[in-house]
C-alpha cells in the first residue's frame, strides 16, 4: 500500500512540474516567431508634409501604403501593391510564389510625391519609382548582386562584391567598373578595416552628390597567419585567415578615391589614393567627404592610440592641406564619430576630453570656437540639426544613466530641451527636417509603445504593443544602484525574482556578467536581460546583472579606469555585488552560479579563480584567457603591448590561476571563432590537464564568436542544464 501511495505522489508531482514547464517560455519560439511584438510595418516620413505612411499589412500581394495626417490623425490608402502586380499580370500571392517573384513592402521616399521599392522578376532585381501625381511607374534594373546604393540628382549607382571583387554600375549603364585594379593576394577592397574598430562599419563612402566613392585598401600580406579547423568533409580542413595578436605586426591601410564621372566617360577605373603619412597615425577612420566634394576628412589614431588627428586632404590629387584638431590622452583616444557640418563652413565635433562625450563647435580651420554641451552626463548619438540649423539633435542619459532620451540645445543660446522625459529607453526615428519624429519607447514593464511626435510638442500614440510573454508568468525585474565603498562610485545592478517569490524562501542566483568596454547591460527596456535570463527566472532563480567601471555612457574615467588593468577594478565592482547578493536572507549562498560570454567569459574565469569560495557553478563562452593571444586595435587599447606592460597581461592571464578552481566549469567555444581564437579556451584547457583540474569543455564546431540562429536554444539548455545539476536540490 505505502509503495501505491508512492507512486500516486510521484504521479501527481511530475504533473505538477509538467503543468509548471508547460508555462515557462518556449526557448524554439523565441526563433519561430512566436512572440513577436506588434509593430507599425515600414514607417516612414513622407517629406515636406506633416503624413507618415506606413504598410497596412493585409497581405503581400494586395498590402497598401497608408497615409495618416498628424493634425487630424485620418488615414488615405496612397498605394495599392495590388495595381502594380496586376501590371505585371499577377493575379494572387499564389502566383507571385510559382513565378519565384519576390515584392518589397519597404519603401523609401526619394520627395514628396515619389518612392521606391524592390521587384524581383526573372532572377532580376528592379527598382520600381512610383510617382503619386500621375500614378505611374518607371522600372530601372538593380542587379541581384546589389549590396549597396546611393542617390545623385542624376543617377543612381550600384556597388557589387563578387567573392571580394568590389566594381560600380551605374542605372541606365551595362558597365561596371573595377572600384580599384592595385590588387593581389591578402588585399581586401571596399570592406571595414581595423577589425571595425573605431565606429567602421563600412569599406566605402559615396560623397553627397555621388561624384566620387572614398574606399579602403587593406593589405594584411604582413600579418601571421593563423589557422581554423573545418571538420565538416571527410577530411578535416584548414581556413587561414589574418589574425594581428597584441604586440605583433599589423595591416596597413590605405584610402582611395574613385572618380565615377571620368570611370564612366573614359570607360576604364580612373582612381588615385589619399596621401596619408603613417607617421600621422597608422589607423585610418571617420572618413567623411565635405559637402561640396572638394576634401575629405580622416581621423588618424597611432598604433599606441592615445594620440589621435582629425586631418583635411585634397580630394583631387589627394594631398594633405591641414590638421584640424588633434587629442591626446594618457590612456586612450577613442574617436568613434564623425564630423557634421553647418552651412557656413563650421563643423561639430564629438570628444570625452573634459571627462564626458560632448559636442564641440570649430570653424572651417580647425579653431573651436565653443564647447555646445556640457556636464556630467553622455551624449550617446548625434541624430542632426534642424533644416534652420538652430537646434542639433542627439540621444543622451542625461537624466538616468540607464535611461536613453531624445534631447536638443539650441547652437545660439544654449537652451536644453528634453523632448522625451518619460523615463525609459526611446529610439529615434527622424523626419528629414527634424520637425517630426518616431519614438520607439520601452521600459523595464513596456514591451513597445511607438509615437508620433513634432519638436514642438505635439504627440500622438499611434501603437500600444500587449506583451508578447504574456501567458507566461515572468518574474519580478527591478533595476537598482549599489555603492562601492572604495571608490564612492555608484553601480548599476538588475535583480530579477522568480515568479510567486517567497521571501522566506531561499533561492540560487545565477550571476550573469559581462562587464567590458562598451557594454551597458542594465538599462531600462523591456526584457532587457534577455529571454533565456527571464527563462532561468521563471525556473527559480535569483538573476543578477551589474555594470562594472570599464562600461560605457557613465564618463570617461568610469570608463577608462580599467586601462592597462583588465579584471581588477571590474572584478572589484563585480564583488560589490556578491556581497549584497551573500547578505539578503533569500539567496542560498550554497547555491550561486555564474555566466558570461567573450569578455564576460574572461570575468567569468577571473572571478571564479580569484573568489573560488565563492560559485557553486560556472558557465562562459569565447572567453580570453590571455590578452597577448587577442587582436592589436582591441587589446593595445586598453592593455597597451605586452612588452609595454608585461605586469598587466600577467595579472589578467587565467592560465597560471586554474589551479584555483573550485566549482565544476563549462566552457564553451566557436570553433571558427574570428575574434576570441579558440587557442584561448584550448590553452586553458592544456594548463587544466597539467594542474589536474576538471573542466567540461563543448566546442561549436560550424560557429563563430557566438551560437547563432535556432541552433542557441541547444546551447541556453545546455547552460541550463548544467547549472541545474548544481544548483536545483
Amino acid at each position: 500500500m505505502k509503495k501505491i501511495v508512492v507512486l500516486i505522489l510521484i504521479f501527481c508531482f511530475s504533473f505538477t512540474v509538467s503543468i509548471a514547464q508547460d508555462d515557462f517560455i518556449d526557448l524554439n519560439g523565441v526563433f519561430t516567431g512566436k512572440y513577436r511584438y506588434e509593430n507599425k510595418s515600414n514607417l516612414r516620413w513622407r517629406p515636406n508634409t506633416n503624413q507618415y505612411t506606413y504598410y497596412d499589412t493585409q497581405a503581400d500581394i494586395d498590402g497598401q501604403i497608408i497615409s495618416v495626417d498628424m493634425k487630424n490623425g485620418k488615414e488615405t490608402v496612397l498605394f495599392s501593391f495590388k495595381d502594380f502586380l496586376k501590371k505585371n499580370n499577377i493575379d494572387s500571392r499564389e502566383q507571385l510564389k510559382s513565378q519565384n517573384m519576390e515584392l518589397s513592402s519597404g519603401i523609401q521616399w526619394s520627395d514628396q510625391n515619389t518612392f521606391s521599392f524592390t521587384f524581383k522578376k526573372d532572377g532580376n532585381y528592379y527598382w520600381v519609382n512610383y510617382h503619386l501625381k500621375n500614378g505611374t511607374f518607371e522600372m530601372e534594373d538593380a542587379n541581384m548582386l546589389m549590396e549597396a546604393t546611393d542617390a545623385s540628382d542624376d543617377y543612381k549607382l550600384f556597388i557589387f562584391n563578387d567573392n571580394g571583387l568590389v566594381s560600380v554600375g551605374k542605372a541606365g549603364s551595362d558597365k561596371r567598373y573595377i572600384i580599384c585594379p592595385d590588387t593581389g593576394e591578402n588585399i581586401v577592397f571596399g570592406e571595414a578595416v581595423h577589425r571595425s574598430e573605431w565606429g567602421i562599419g563600412e569599406g566605402y563612402y559615396f560623397s553627397p552628390k555621388s561624384n566620387y566613392i572614398a574606399f579602403y585598401r587593406m593589405d594584411e600580406s604582413m600579418v601571421e597567419d593563423y589557422p581554423l579547423l573545418h571538420t565538416d568533409g571527410t577530411i578535416a580542413t584548414i581556413e587561414t585567415i589574418k589574425y594581428p595578436m597584441a604586440g605583433r605586426t599589423s595591416h596597413q591601410v590605405k584610402v582611395g578615391i574613385f572618380d565615377v564621372n571620368k570611370s564612366f566617360q573614359e570607360q576604364k577605373t580612373v582612381y588615385h589614393y589619399i596621401l596619408t603619412d603613417v607617421n600621422d597615425g597608422e589607423f585610418l577612420t571617420n572618413v567623411t567627404f565635405s559637402p561640396d566634394e572638394k576634401y575629405l576628412y580622416i581621423t588618424h589614431l597611432n598604433r599606441e592610440q592615445n594620440h589621435s588627428k582629425l586631418i583635411r586632404y585634397d580630394v583631387q590629387n589627394g594631398k594633405k592641406l591641414q590638421v584640424l584638431i588633434e587629442e591626446t590622452d594618457d590612456r586612450y583616444v577613442e574617436p568613434q564619430t564623425r564630423m557634421t557640418f553647418l552651412k557656413n563652413g563650421n563643423f561639430l565635433w564629438q570628444s570625452d576630453r573634459d571627462g564626458w562625450n560632448h559636442f564641440y563647435l570649430y570653424d572651417f580651420d580647425g579653431n573651436l570656437i565653443k564647447q555646445v554641451t556640457t556636464g556630467k552626463w553622455e551624449v550617446i548619438e548625434n541624430l542632426g540639426v534642424d533644416s534652420e540649423e538652430q537646434n542639433l539633435f542627439f540621444m543622451t542619459n542625461k537624466d538616468l544613466a540607464c535611461d536613453k532620451y531624445l534631447y536638443s540645445i539650441n547652437l545660439k543660446t544654449g537652451k536644453l530641451i528634453n523632448h522625451t522625459p518619460k523615463s525609459g529607453t526611446h529610439n529615434i526615428l527622424f523626419s528629414p527636417d527634424k520637425k517630426y519624429y518616431f519614438d520607439y519607447y520601452t521600459s523595464l514593464h513596456t514591451p513597445r509603445d511607438i509615437y508620433a511626435n513634432n519638436t514642438s510638442g505635439q504627440q500622438r500614440l499611434i501603437l500600444s504593443c500587449p506583451n508578447p510573454y504574456a501567458a507566461h508568468p515572468l518574474g519580478t525585474d527591478t533595476i537598482f544602484t549599489l555603492k562601492n565603498s572604495k571608490s564612492g562610485i555608484d553601480l548599476f545592478c538588475e535583480m530579477i525574482l522568480p515568479p510567486h517569490f517567497d521571501k522566506n524562501k531561499k533561492y540560487p542566483c545565477l550571476v550573469y556578467v559581462y562587464g567590458g568596454p562598451h557594454s551597458q547591460l542594465v538599462t531600462n527596456s523591456f526584457m532587457n536581460a534577455g529571454v533565456f535570463l527571464n527563462y532561468m527566472a521563471e525556473k527559480g532563480y535569483v538573476i543578477f546583472i551589474m555594470d562594472n567601471r570599464g562600461t560605457n555612457h557613465r564618463g570617461a574615467d568610469f570608463e577608462k579606469c580599467i586601462h592597462r588593468q583588465l579584471g581588477v577594478l571590474e572584478s572589484e565592482d563585480q564583488m560589490v555585488g556578491i556581497d549584497y547578493l551573500r547578505a539578503l536572507p533569500f539567496i542560498d549562498t550554497e547555491r550561486m552560479g555564474i555566466d558570461g560570454w567573450s569578455f564576460g567569459g574572461f570575468m567569468t574565469l577571473t572571478m571564479i579563480t580569484e573568489h573560488p569560495e565563492i560559485f557553486r557553478s560556472a558557465t562562459c563562452g569565447g572567453p580570453v584567457v590571455n590578452w597577448e593571444w587577442y587582436e592589436v586595435m582591441y587589446g593595445e587599447r586598453y592593455m597597451d603591448t605586452p612588452q609595454e606592460n608585461p605586469e598587466g597581461y600577467a595579472h589578467a592571464n587565467i592560465i597560471p590561476k586554474i589551479k584555483n578552481l573550485k566549482c565544476p566549469l563549462l566552457i564553451m567555444h566557436g570553433q571558427q571563432d574570428h575574434t576570441v581564437v579558440q587557442q584561448q579556451s584550448l590553452e586553458l584547457l592544456h594548463q587544466s590537464v597539467k594542474d589536474d583540474v576538471q573542466i567540461q569543455y563543448f566546442p561549436y564546431t560550424t560557429h563563430d564568436h557566438n551560437v547563432i540562429g535556432k541552433e542557441r536554444v541547444q546551447m541556453w539548455h545546455k547552460i541550463e542544464q548544467f547549472h541545474d545539476q548544481y544548483l536545483m536540490k
